[in-house]
């Protein structure tokens, strides 16, 4: 199915695109990249693309969701069936980007703007798509769309194959194949033996399995070779060739007139053999089934007799449908037309330019010509001359059809570029004035369809637009010439001169470090460059003093050590130049630092802060007692064992210079004191002042003490007498230092102190929890010792306690004793150490 769309067409006075690109050369019909090489023709990767691409004018085509981003290229109809495929990525390394692509044929009339879909076959696998036409027109010029699902841009590869297609060969004789000509071609899908299988009875062969049968006229007598291959050579391939004389059809086939015959199972011998045919070198007329010692696939050639008629019968006696090629030798000839086209041009590369076209055809009985697009005329039907002019330059293709009455014909093309005489091409050169080892590059401007000849010294010569020279030595020197080539159309020549090559200059310097480390330190540079005129040196900003030393090398002092960079470039008088740059660390030998630290002495679980002024460039090396390093300006040391006293040391390097190293002595760690103290008396007393009271000291690791009594009153004895003078309640605090600094401290209490002495028992209580004489409490003062015995009526001991401030609730084993009267004895030994007793009694009130 065809069909024509009437297009409208609106010349736009500029493309829509990203800045800084534009779209394709064919991003539009009218300016479609011709295809000229249409057998088998592959581009390479990435060769094509659509980036920036606008969408053309026409509706999408069908099965098309949307025009996309569309280019065009366009080709000349020589043969019937076309097979055209784009590929896109196609895997992870693939040079093509393109995703999703999709391909579609059309005709275009450019004078009525008509454009026609072509409607073929088209599958896509893996960003590849393939599109299948047949019944082309020979001569017409048809257009390939290239666009993309999505949108989608990218890079791709197309390729085109322009062909006839494959002959279909008979089963049976009455269904039998013309051969017009000794073209090679491949036979596929060979199967079935037809409806006769024993037409070759009484031959080698016997009976038919997979069948094909041609049939040809010989039009020039003379030798006549074949050669068959399997297109699997694991394929029992079998023939026969027969001579049906002057007029001969398939009722001349018999056993009788097969001059030809060949059944032997090469596939299974050994030695093993598949190809088979006609061949010069041998003698045998027939070869027969089975591994017949001496057969190897092949017998005598034929001599073909000008106006007899010959069959040929190739039967793959395997199974499957594969198939076999066929390619014919020999100096006969088959009776198939010819088809040859004799050209002249007239005025050619002028305005006036036109082509004579004439057929040099043989044995055909009609002709067809198509001259192509923008021809005067578009097409004949006789041998010619034909003057044919041009409405429009580039790449033509005029095709010759010439057929036979018996039905075989041909086709030729003659291709050639319709152009003016280019203009005479500007060149340029990257430079004129070069050293060795750099590169020309010289170009020239686009020309549509051109061949650029350039040539120069040495031999040069090159077809490229832009070529790139390596520039070897004076060799190079002299005139570089380039013409262009539009067809046969040639340009003038033009020129341009390369003036000078000179060695390249090396720049090379070597650093010597004078007076490492030292206050009076200085660098110099020496110049070992080579092939240079005029050099230049950069030292960078911190340059201190300078001086010039023989053969342009340099002495150096900095302002501040550090990392810097150093830069020669050396130049000659052409231009050329080298740079080299060195890294360069300045080492001075740092001031000898001074330590600082916290605290003078130190002891358990303190922190020993040591320190130096921070400095650039520089890096800290520490040691000290107990394995210690480390690297940083200022650094803590926990005081968690006595081994932390002692020497530590601090070293500053710059780069590979040391200072000297600096110290500091930690006194010996000393351990934290432990303050302890007890008293007498003891604190468990109703004391009535004036109380003297004796403080013995039982603390560890210190080496002085502070006593506060609590009353306003302190002492720095290591033990302490103190006497109480006034009434209060009291706490006993006693700090233990160590010659380190370090102390601690502990706090006794409370000691309770009346203004006077009293011996005081109630006769009564009541244990009731109202917060009033709920307790039997006794009020004997100055007793350093005391017992006291609680007993019932009938003498049993109800309560028993030896201090006065644990007083009785009125209970007996935590249960209330009943409402009575209760006999107490105290014993004890007062201030002075004189024994006292007192009792009495006192009754229990619930």
């Amino acid at each position: 199915m065809r069909f024509s769309l009437i297009l409208f067409f609106l010349f736009l006075t500029c493309f829509i695109a990203k800045a800084g690109y534009a779209p394709p050369i064919n991003d539009e019909i009218l300016n479609a990249i011709n295809i000229s090489n249409t057998s088998a023709f592959c581009s390479e990767d990435a060769a094509y693309n659509n980036l920036e691409a606008t969408s053309s004018p026409y509706p999408a085509s069908l099965g098309w969701s949307a025009v996309g981003k569309d280019v065009w290229f366009k080709f000349t109809a020589s043969k019937y069936d076309v097979n055209i495929s784009v590929s896109g990525k196609v895997n992870a390394s693939s040079s093509n980007s393109l995703i999703a692509p999709l391909v579609a044929l059309y005709s275009y009339d450019p004078i009525s703007k008509n454009v026609g879909e072509m409607i073929g076959s088209s599958s896509s696998s893996n960003n590849v798509t393939s599109y299948y036409k047949g019944g082309l027109t020979l001569g017409e010029i048809y257009y390939i769309r290239v666009s993309a699902s999505n949108d989608n841009t990218g890079t791709f590869k197309l390729c085109l194959d322009n062909y006839f297609p494959t002959i279909k060969p008979g089963q049976d004789c009455g269904t039998i194949s013309l051969l017009c000509t000794k073209e090679t071609f491949t036979q596929l899908n060979v199967t079935g033996p037809g409806s006769n299988r024993n037409e070759t009875a009484g031959t080698c062969l016997g009976t038919e399995t997979n069948s094909a049968w041609y049939m040809f006229t010989a039009s020039k007598s003379g030798d006549f070779t074949f050669v068959i291959t399997p297109t699997v050579t694991t394929n029992d391939i079998d023939w026969v060739f027969y001579d049906l004389g002057v007029g001969g059809n398939c009722s001349n086939v018999n056993s009788s007139n097969a001059i030809r015959c060949a059944s032997g199972s090469g596939v299974t011998c050994t030695p093993t053999y598949y190809k088979t045919g006609l061949s010069l070198t041998e003698t045998d007329l027939s070869e027969a089934s089975g591994c017949v010692p001496g057969q190897n696939g092949f017998v005598k050639y034929v001599d073909l007799i000008a106006g007899h008629t010959y069959a040929l019968l190739i039967d793959n006696f395997s199974s499957g449908n594969n198939g076999f090629t066929l390619e014919f030798g020999g100096t006969a000839d088959l009776a198939g037309p010819t088809a040859n086209i004799k050209v002249d041009k007239l005025n050619p590369c002028t305005d006036n330019q036109a082509y004579v076209f004439e057929s040099n055809s043989t044995n055909y009985a009609s002709l067809k010509w198509s001259f192509g697009e923008g021809a005067s005329i578009a097409s004949a039907t006789t041998e010619g001359p034909f003057t044919i002019t041009y409405s429009t330059p580039g790449e033509k293709v005029v095709v010759l059809e010439a057929k036979a009455t018996n039905g075989c014909n041909v086709v030729t093309t003659q291709t050639f570029i319709v152009a003016k005489t280019p203009e005479k091409p500007n060149i340029t050169a990257s430079k004129v004035n070069l050293c060795i080892d750099d590169v020309l590059k010289l170009s020239t401007d686009f020309v549509n369809l051109a061949t650029y000849h350039w040539s120069g010294p040495n031999g040069f010569t090159s077809t490229l637009q832009n070529p790139v020279i390596p520039i070897t030595g004076p060799e190079n020197i002299g005139t570089y010439k380039l013409f262009v080539q539009v067809g046969d159309c040639i340009s003038l020549k033009n020129a341009i001169d390369v003036v000078s090559v000179v060695a390249k200059p090396e720049a090379i310097f070597a650093i010597q470090t004078n007076n490492k480390c030292e206050s009076n330190q200085s660098f110099s540079f020496i110049n070992n460059s080579k092939n240079y005129t005029k050099l230049t040196w950069n030292f960078g900003p911190d340059v201190k003093t300078t001086s010039t030393l023989a053969n342009d090398s340099r002495a150096l002092t900095f302002n501040s050590a550090g990392l810097k960079t150093i830069t020669l470039t050396v130049e000659t008088n052409n231009g050329c130049s080298s740079t080299i740059s060195q890294d360069l660390l300045v080492e001075l030998k740092p001031d000898k630092p001074t330590i600082t630290v916290n605290q003078p002495a130190f002891c358990l679980n303190d922190i020993i802060k040591l320190s130096v002024a921070e400095q650039d460039n520089v890096t800290y090396l520490w040691t000290g007692p107990d394995n210690f390093t480390a690297t940083t300006s200022a650094v803590e040391i926990p005081v968690n064992n006595l081994n932390k006293g002692g020497t530590y040391k601090l070293t500053l390097k710059s780069g590979s210079c040391e200072s000297e190293p600096a110290t500091l002595v930690i006194p010996p760690i000393a351990k934290i004191p432990v303050a302890g103290f007890y008293t007498e008396p003891t604190f468990d007393i109703k004391f009535s002042a004036p109380v003297p009271m004796i403080f013995t000291n039982t603390s560890l690791y210190a080496d002085y003490y502070q006593w506060d009594f609590g009353d306003g009153y302190t002492s720095s004895a290591a033990n302490a007498t103190h006497i109480y003078e006034s009434e209060g309640t009291f706490k006993i605090t006693l700090t233990a230092f160590s010659k380190n600094g370090c102390s601690t401290s502990v706090t006794k209490g409370n000691l309770v102190i009346k203004q006077s002495a009293s011996v005081f028992a109630p006769n009564a209580f009541s244990p009731n929890g109202d917060g009033v004489n709920d307790e039997f409490v006794i009020g004997i003062t100055n007793l350093k010792k005391y017992r006291i015995q609680i007993y019932n009526r009938y003498g049993d001991q109800v309560f028993f306690a030896t201090s006065i401030f644990d007083n009785w609730k009125g209970t007996f084993k935590n249960n209330d004793l009943p409402t009575g009267v209760y006999y107490y004895v105290i014993l004890g030994t007062n201030l002075k150490n004189d024994s006292v007793r007192y009792s009495g009694s006192v009754t229990l009130l619930r």
